[in-house]
């Protein structure tokens, strides 16, 4: 349809400006506000200080096992806002974590979160290990592509594989193999990163100590059925004996790589689950283990729901904190000297 041209008035025209000027500036004041919003959640990765640390965390925990939620592949959820809200948490909690895979970009958003939060906060990565060789081939390659994007700066080793032996889904000499690709793989990169694998303490023998460059070794006085009085002993005794000296006499550097105290699930004999057997246990370990120079990583983090989803309400909740980063117990303060 054609339409005539109008003649616009003078006070017309000057209407029309004003009303462009005013969308104009809507506009700008809403993108301003998008920005200032959006600038605020990245405030939140500024680097701690006096004013964002939380009294009741103490820097107690020589190493702490750190999986995000919604990190289980094929479907991944973790968030980089997220993790750096739990490495907020963490890094006043200690000075070392341990992941247990690659999966889901949560080593790579985990040292992001340090890198912007400026912590001082090392980590073993891990290249998780089963019966599939593909996944081998992924975690692996996404490990490398980690390390060439940050640097060794904050990571404090490698575990290939998480009781891969226990699980019984790989050979032991392709674990071997497995390990000494990635030692070779980092030395051609021109890093000296130490690697290693994870296990029972009961797996742990002298063959497999010669395989790594640290002993890792899960210690579970839960799993033993030990009444939690006796388990802080019970796991120092069990630790020195099977991993510590066996690991000094081939020239290694012993860690437990996990231990802990669910709060929730079935009794396994004279072990229970529960709050007030968390906090004895955090009591009576925490501190002597620290005297003692002990290394080892606590059991762990957070709940993992999935895992009561998956497994069992036991399996589920081991954490330190619930999902919404709160504290199922009070720390102890007996920093690492």
């Amino acid at each position: 349809m054609n339409m005539m041209a109008r003649k616009i008035s003078p006070g017309a025209r000057n209407i029309s400006i004003g009303v462009a000027v005013v969308i104009v500036l809507a506009v700008m004041g809403g993108l301003l506000g998008y920005f200032l919003t959006r600038g605020n959640r990245f405030l939140d990765s500024s680097p701690l200080n006096s004013t964002t640390l939380d009294p009741s965390l103490h820097k107690s925990f020589w190493g702490i096992d750190y999986t995000p939620l919604n990190a289980q592949f094929p479907i991944c959820g973790s968030k980089q806002q997220d993790i750096t809200e739990d490495i907020k948490v963490l890094s006043q909690l200690t000075s070392r974590l341990r992941l247990y895979g690659m999966d889901c970009n949560q080593a790579e958003f985990t040292l992001q979160a340090i890198q912007d939060l400026k912590v001082d906060v090392k980590v073993v990565l891990t290249v998780w290990v089963d019966g599939n060789s593909t996944t081998y081939q992924r975690q692996s390659q996404d490990l490398f592509n980690t390390i060439k994007r940050f640097g060794p700066q904050h990571i404090y080793g490698i575990s290939v594989g998480n009781e891969a032996f226990f699980r019984k889904e790989i050979s032991h000499q392709e674990l071997y193999s497995h390990i000494s690709d990635v030692r070779q793989q980092l030395k051609g990169l021109g890093y000296n990163i130490p690697v290693t694998t994870s296990d029972l303490g009961s797996n742990y023998t002298p063959e497999l100590m010669n395989h790594v460059d640290f002993s890792l070794a899960n210690i579970h006085p839960y799993f033993a059925g030990t009444l939690v009085s006796d388990a802080a002993n019970w796991t120092l005794n069990y630790f020195q004996q099977n991993i510590v000296v066996p690991s000094k006499a081939a020239g290694r550097q012993a860690i437990i790589s996990e231990v802990g105290w669910p709060t929730k699930g079935d009794p396994e004999r004279g072990a229970v689950a529960s709050m007030a057997n968390l906090q004895y246990f955090l009591d009576n370990f925490l501190c002597q283990a620290n005297s003692q120079g002990i290394e080892y990583f606590w059991f762990e983090a957070l709940d993992e729901p999935w895992k009561t989803q998956q497994f069992t309400v036991l399996e589920g909740n081991w954490g330190l904190l619930t999902t919404d980063r709160k504290l199922k117990a009070k720390i102890p303060n007996c920093p690492i000297s």
